[in-house]
Parts: C-alpha cells; structure tokens; sequence
C-alpha cells in the first residue's frame, strides 16, 4: 500500500555569505515572523520570484541560451534549445477592418 504522505524531496543546497542594509534585514526577519519561515526559505522564494516575474531578465536568458525555471520554489537553470523559426501568424486584430469603411 503507498504512503499518503510521499517522502519530502531532498534539495540541493548551497551555502552562501551576503550583507544587507540593516532596515532591510530588520524588515525581512520581520517577515519571517510574519510567515514563520526561516530566512533561506524567504530569500529563496523571493529570488525565485523575482526570475519568473521578470520579463527582460527571462528574455536576455533566452538571448544566451538559457531558461530559468522553478522547481519546487527553487531556480534553477538550464540549456534551452532554440526555437525553430515559424511563419508569424496574424492576430484577430489584424484582419478586421474599421467600422465604417
């Protein structure tokens, strides 16, 4: 018989040192709080945030060939391959014409 509950998903981590402005530690331990998460899991979610939502930045890494995506609130990124070129496909908004013409 299987487990209701599946075995939580080892994640790889990698340790790193960084400095922030007081305000903005005070305001993110606040946070944390506020979520009762730890630090990494808030730092983590909201970088990968910000790579999804950030359109010119998923752009230029398409540019260079790669992709971010998330994986279990994770960033990770990959080689992608490079989109066959297709013949543009007109929008509905360009076979109308104005009323009254």
């Amino acid at each position: 018989m299987a487990n209701v509950i599946p075995k939580q998903p080892k994640k790889e981590r990698d340790q790193i040192t960084i400095k922030l402005d007081r305000d903005v530690l005070q305001t993110l331990e606040h946070y944390c709080r506020y979520l009762e998460s730890s630090r990494d899991y808030v730092i983590n979610q909201g970088l990968a945030f910000i790579f999804r939502k950030d359109r010119p930045f998923t752009e230029w890494m398409a540019t260079q060939g790669l992709a971010v995506c998330t994986v279990n609130g994770t960033a990770r990124e990959h080689a992608v391959p490079k989109p066959a070129e297709r013949k543009a496909q007109p929008t509905a908004a360009q076979g109308r014409l104005p009323i009254g013409q």
